[in-house]
């Protein structure tokens, strides 16, 4: 049992990529990486060593090995892209459900979850406690990771309908890999309206994780995007591209960026220029309706503050903090007629507010059944609403059944 205590949360298939001796079987492996605490590189660190906590996932083992049998076949899946250098649309389910499980289970992600709560459980607490009472308390969510896992996953279907691609780096600089490394943003939704444009939901959303120093998954909303591809691969052949990559990664790790052998040092000072975002990681939003008003005001009040005399109703938004910068490849435009929903609320701007409620469907059945592509189909199938989806999702069933 000692053996599965050390728990990885960034698989180490994946981080053999970017390993120092990364043509070689033998363990133990080394890696190069940049300490944010430090600003220093470390340049042989063990490879097993990192992006791990002992008993991440709780000591019960059920849910490490669960995790380490869907780590195999995206491993697979991974080694099948690079030396193919192409994708499948009949991947589509196991390439969402990847990216969905990589984004769920990173210190960044446990994090954020606990300080969601925390905010949210001392707002409902005003009144209840004394203010001074309620800042020397922290209050987390017992098994959180394994919480995120579920929900996460359960939710996944939810991208979908985000086309997928392969980006092939043919520059002379390679990516880099950090310990938080699914990547999102949203550049259609910064020009909208920054205000309101987090969220997996949302027209615009932009995925990326890189799975080796030439190798990316990409994944957008193609109502909304415009790319130049062949068969769903995009090649990047200039370094500003590569750049742009990499900084993100930066700006979206915990702790550490690993560091390909042939990532110079000039690349790497490139990469750190861009300022990281400080702060609370999850911001609160409160919006008031007072007196005979029947519109909400926000407010610039923390979770700590009293809500308005003669207040009639509050409104409480949370949100994870948004990157400042965006994928922003030269191969993919804004389209100049983009196609969303937005009736104007503070749930708009989104791709499909239909699709949204079918997959919160299958989210509720998904807990007492088993979260595979047969049973998702066929819970479509029978869903009322299925006759107002788009015809990508036929396209998409009809390619995974190939």
């Amino acid at each position: 049992m000692a053996d599965n205590k050390r728990q990885h949360y960034v698989p180490k298939s994946t981080l053999r990529y970017f390993a120092l001796d990364s043509d070689t079987k033998q363990e133990p492996r080394q890696i190069r990486l940049f300490n944010i605490s430090s600003q220093k590189i470390i340049p042989n660190a063990s490879l097993k060593e990192q992006c791990y906590r002992d008993y991440f996932y709780g000591k019960n083992l059920a849910i490490e090995k669960a995790l380490a049998d869907m780590e195999g076949y995206f491993a697979t899946l991974v080694r099948k892209m690079i030396n193919t250098r192409s994708i499948e649309e009949r991947d589509g389910w196991d390439l969402i459900q990847m990216v969905a499980l990589q984004k769920s289970r990173t210190l960044r992600s446990e994090e954020e979850i606990n300080t969601m709560t925390n905010r949210m459980t001392k707002l409902l607490m005003h009144g209840h406690l004394d203010e001074n009472s309620m800042r020397n308390i922290n209050i987390i969510v017992k098994d959180c990771i394994n919480h995120s896992i579920s929900i996460n996953l359960k939710h996944s279907p939810l991208l979908l309908d985000l086309k997928r691609f392969l980006i092939v780096n043919e520059t002379t600089t390679p990516f880099v890999i950090a310990d938080n490394p699914v990547v999102s943003t949203n550049w259609f939704g910064r020009k909208k309206d920054p205000r309101r444009m987090a969220g997996i939901t949302r027209a615009g959303l932009q995925m990326c994780l890189p799975l080796s120093p030439k190798f990316a998954l990409l994944l957008h909303d193609s109502n909304v995007y415009i790319s130049d591809e062949r068969n769903n691969v995009i090649t990047i052949k200039k370094r500003e591209d590569v750049k742009i990559l990499n900084e993100l990664q930066w700006l979206n790790a915990h702790k550490n960026v690993y560091l390909p052998p042939n990532f110079s040092q000039n690349d790497l000072e490139a990469m750190i220029v861009s300022k990281r975002l400080s702060g609370p990681l999850i911001g609160i939003t409160r919006a008031e309706k007072v007196g005979d008003s029947d519109s909400f005001m926000v407010t610039d009040k923390d979770e700590f503050a009293a809500p308005t005399k003669g207040v009639k109703s509050e409104l409480v938004a949370f949100s994870a903090s948004v990157l400042p910068k965006d994928i922003r490849l030269q191969a993919i435009k804004i389209r100049e007629k983009p196609k969303y929903f937005d009736d104007g609320s503070m749930g708009s701007f989104e791709r499909d507010p239909v699709w949204q409620e079918i997959v919160s469907d299958y989210a509720r059945y998904a807990r007492n059944s088993e979260n595979n592509l047969s049973n998702f189909i066929e819970h479509m199938s029978n869903h009322p609403l299925v006759s107002q989806i788009g015809p990508w999702f036929k396209r998409a069933i009809r390619r995974a059944n190939k």
